[in-house]
């Protein structure tokens, strides 16, 4: 079995089409499997899931969704004031996502390397817990999957401009930096990959665009590699 959340959140069995627990359910399940194995007091599980929405009898609203959950086989076990998922770590996406990244990372065959990132980047099926609907939920474990999911993204593609692959990395660029806007390192990968390939004018129109966007959104200017990489596209 495993347990999918990186993307709308789903079960699958034996390879089979998965599927999507209801709302809250998924939600609570979410929580579990980011803890795999590992207890989850009932008052946390409370805070994440319902944040300040929490509603009447909201103990044994919980009871309920863990309920509907065993009733689709998932293996949830109630122990010392809390739950917890009886899986291993590597049925968890979000897991092995973040496994296969830190190996990347500690991998200096850059083939190899590379090969990690996109067996990691191939688990994502969109926005982590799609519908979650709490704060804190969202706060603790959606915008940091998002997080590492840019930062696999940008090793991935530093991966691929030290193979030197600069057009494909300028094309993945292109579409990560309409994405992120104000990510001056995307930006810089982007100028390097464009210099790389001999497209100086297309470099200085990045750093252009980039100027101006930190002046109107942040009111700052571009970091001194980003003007580095100018001063290169100038030929100064």
């Amino acid at each position: 079995m495993e347990f999918l959340i990186l993307g709308p959140v789903e079960v699958r069995r034996d390879g089979a089409q998965p599927r999507s627990p209801r709302r809250k359910p998924s939600q609570v399940l979410a929580v579990l499997a980011a803890h795999c194995g590992r207890r989850v007091p009932v008052d946390r599980l409370l805070d994440l899931v319902w944040g300040e929405s929490l509603p009447p009898r909201a103990r044994k609203s919980l009871q309920v969704h863990v309920s509907a959950l065993r009733g689709e086989g998932v293996p949830v076990a109630h122990q010392d004031g809390g739950y917890v998922l009886r899986a291993e770590p590597d049925q968890v996406d979000a897991l092995r996502f973040r496994d296969l990244t830190a190996r990347a990372a500690a991998t200096a065959d850059l083939e190899r390397r590379r090969d990690l990132y996109t067996r990691a980047l191939a688990l994502w099926r969109g926005t982590p817990v799609a519908g979650a609907e709490s704060e804190p939920l969202r706060s603790w474990l959606c915008a940091p999957l998002e997080a590492q999911h840019l930062a696999a993204l940008e090793a991935a593609i530093a991966t691929d401009l030290a193979l030197g692959r600069h057009a494909q990395a300028a094309q993945a660029l292109t579409t990560l930096v309409a994405e992120h806007p104000l990510s001056e390192n995307l930006r810089q990968q982007l100028m390097t990959a464009l210099l790389a390939c001999g497209r100086r004018t297309e470099a200085l129109r990045v750093f252009q665009d980039m100027r101006r966007t930190l002046a109107d959104e942040l009111g700052v200017p571009p970091g001194p590699r980003l003007r580095e990489l100018y001063r290169a596209a100038l030929g100064v």
